[in-house]
């Protein structure tokens, strides 16, 4: 953390409190909804009289009612000009204000309740929310359609926010406007539609009655008396009841934590939904989720979105926004005690934004649960870094895993294995061949080397899963070990993933391995040693392949088999060897003990964690194939004997480069 907190002089502590004061002034700097004090949006004066005043969003400002008055100098002035009112101006500016200022709207006509008295209040936005009305309004004035992908961090309003915004848009600005509330199962759903329904039930009559009806005859999806604007609900685990729907907003909340099921995934779902709602102003989707780990949908669609890739808008609130936690100092000299104690990750923290009343409940609170970093960055994310890194007690450390990342890249060739049988001795015969096609199941990123004739070059690994959709993937890893010869390290150069039958991915593995100059070849016999769902595999499959294909990993000790104990093919996992492998792949990731080209790979390690009883396994939703396909072939690569060149007439073939950290 150093070199982060270096660019700010720590030492002169009263430029630090004076940037303190600065931001603290930023972040909660006084709010009022009514009066307009501290909002996101762009506002001007409207004077009641010579001295009392409000501040109305410029969008109203502008129009030329309004303007006459603003220009007159004040709403008395413009009434004695005309002989109007002045009293039946002000209600009539007031209902004016309530369709164009969104926070006016909701501080004086919506309730919510609240989270910590349970008690229905108005509802005046915190900071964090503002900072996302900003986002949604600046869509809605630049007459864009709203896209938003918001990582949320705890429980600070946003999707009360959300569903409001909506119900605003609805109520007041378009009528016909359907919506549709999606979770992961229906009872979310029904749960933010309350917040709805507590809206309506306690809005102001005289400003508009707002009434629900059921909507052709359903007990969940509703239709707004007067507005024609129907609010349907569904989820993941019920997708048929909302693909159907005609909507022109769609709240889809806690999207990292929906789970892929046998013929559902939730891409699919959101596409579905995302391709009704037309790409006109107004129109409205809104991704929210807490982090669930990363490599999943909802991690890349939050990638794109910062990359500038996708329509869709990145929101992200940090602890350090959010009002609550902060712990003022009694005075000036506990202040400056306090920093000179701040550690380089609070310097750190500093840095990014976070106030020292923010720093100092932050310490509190990790003191006081007893956390360690990674459950604070868990809990309270700083950036939407840690808030996806830090998911799940991790196996591996964040910092290790993203070192790793500096060697990843897309694919050079995608295609598959072709060959004149997809099994016995045609599968692997002079028909054997790859053949680049989109959407193929192969990744490489070399093709083997036919030139440089080498002993144990290449290692290929299978981690087998499931013939279904839903089911494990079956993996198939390609590991380079060219590099060991003077000093590098292994490189895995492909990724083959699917589904298919048991024994066909077996003998996909060996045509690959095959055509990776007879590689040696590690099969995962778990699945193969027991009798499954999917049917009886036993050992027998690769007893068959041995005939065809001698070159298995073979688990059984050399010794014993010249004492005729049966050869046992296969790597065997099991709660120690597991646990070895695990070891093995911190070690690597520490020490970049290997490339990995593949980021699904570093996706799945980041994903991998200690469950509560001690054992290892993904993140529930997320996948760990390639990784586990990775730490048999890598270890496999550890036990067998070292890459050696083939001399010809007894002279050693002259070596290449070496491969090393410095060198990619």
């Amino acid at each position: 953390m150093q070199q982060h907190s270096g660019a700010f002089d720590f030492s002169d502590t009263a430029a630090v409190v004076r940037e303190n004061e600065r931001r603290r002034a930023e972040l909660f700097g006084p709010y009022n909804p009514v009066t307009g004090e501290g909002s996101p949006v762009e506002r001007e004066r409207l004077f009641w009289d010579d001295e009392s005043f409000i501040l109305i969003p410029r969008r109203m400002a502008s129009l030329p009612r309004v303007r006459q008055i603003l220009d007159a100098g004040s709403v008395a002035r413009w009434a004695a000009a005309h002989r109007y009112p002045a009293a039946q101006l002000e209600r009539a500016l007031l209902r004016l204000r309530i369709e164009y200022d969104f926070e006016f709207w909701a501080a004086t006509c919506a309730r919510i309740q609240d989270k910590l008295t349970k008690t229905v209040v108005p509802f005046v936005l915190r900071r964090p929310q503002r900072k996302l009305l900003r986002v949604l309004l600046d869509a809605l004035y630049a007459d864009r359609p709203i896209r938003i992908i918001l990582l949320k961090a705890r429980q600070w309003g946003g999707s009360t926010l959300v569903q409001l915004f909506m119900a605003w848009i609805q109520l007041f600005h378009r009528t016909a406007w359907h919506s549709a509330i999606v979770a992961d199962v229906e009872d979310q759903s029904r749960n933010i539609k309350a917040m709805y329904s507590r809206m309506a039930e306690n809005h102001p009559r005289e400003i508009l009655p707002v009434r629900f009806r059921s909507f052709e005859g359903s007990t969940k999806n509703k239709r707004i008396e007067g507005r024609d604007c129907v609010i349907y609900i569904g989820s993941m685990q019920q997708p048929d009841s909302i693909r159907s729907a005609d909507v022109m907003m769609a709240h889809l909340s806690e999207v990292g934590l929906w789970k892929e099921t046998r013929g559902k995934k939730p891409e699919d779902l959101i596409q579905s939904i995302a391709g009704t709602v037309p790409n006109e102003p107004g129109s409205m989707i809104v991704l929210e989720s807490t982090a669930k780990g990363v490599g999943n949908y909802f991690h890349r669609e939050w990638l794109k979105a910062v990359a500038g890739e996708s329509g869709y808008v990145s929101v992200f609130i940090s602890w350090y926004e959010i009002e609550m936690y902060c712990i003022p100092f009694r005075d000036d000299s506990e202040r400056d005690a306090f920093i000179r104690s701040l550690t380089d990750r609070e310097k750190y923290y500093f840095v990014l934004g976070a106030t020292l009343e923010g720093i100092r409940w932050y310490r509190e609170k990790k003191r006081l649960e007893s956390y360690d970093d990674w459950r604070m960055g868990c809990e309270f994310p700083t950036t939407p870094d840690e808030a996806f890194q830090s998911t799940g007690r991790r196996a591996h450390a964040p910092e290790y895993v993203l070192r790793m990342r500096q060697y990843a890249r897309p694919p050079v060739y995608v295609g598959e294995m072709y060959a004149d049988a997809r099994s016995g001795k045609g599968a692997i015969d002079r028909s054997l061949e790859f053949r680049e096609q989109p959407g193929g199941g192969l990744w490489l990123w070399a093709l083997p080397d036919r030139e440089t004739p080498i002993r144990r070059r290449y290692v290929v690994s299978v981690d087998i899963g499931g013939r279904s959709d839903g089911a494990d993937w079956s993996v198939i890893s390609v590991i380079d070990r060219y590099f060991l010869l003077e000093g590098g390290v292994e490189e895995c150069i492909g990724t083959w993933r699917g589904h298919l039958d048991q024994d066909l991915v077996i003998w996909k593995a060996v045509q690959i391995a095959r055509y990776f100059n007879s590689a040696l070849l590690v099969v995962e016999s778990n699945s193969l040693d027991v009798k499954g769902d999917e049917g009886d595999h036993s050992l027998t499959i690769l007893d068959e392949i041995k005939d065809f294909y001698p070159h298995l990993y073979c688990r059984t000790d050399p010794q014993k088999i010249r004492e005729g104990a049966p050869a046992r093919y296969g790597f065997h996992t099991n709660a120690a060897t597991k646990t070895d492998l695990v070891n093995q792949m911190n070690k690597r990731f520490r020490e970049c003990g290997h490339i990995e080209r593949d980021a699904r790979a570093l996706d799945e390690a980041d994903c991998y964690e200690v469950k509560p009883d001690g054992s290892y396994g993904a993140v529930d939703g997320e996948h760990d194939d390639i990784y586990m396909s990775r730490a048999i072939g890598l270890k496999a690569s550890q036990l067998l004997d070292p890459p050696a060149y083939i001399t010809e007439k007894g002279r050693p073939r002259r070596s290449g480069p070496v491969l090393t950290e410095a060198s990619v």
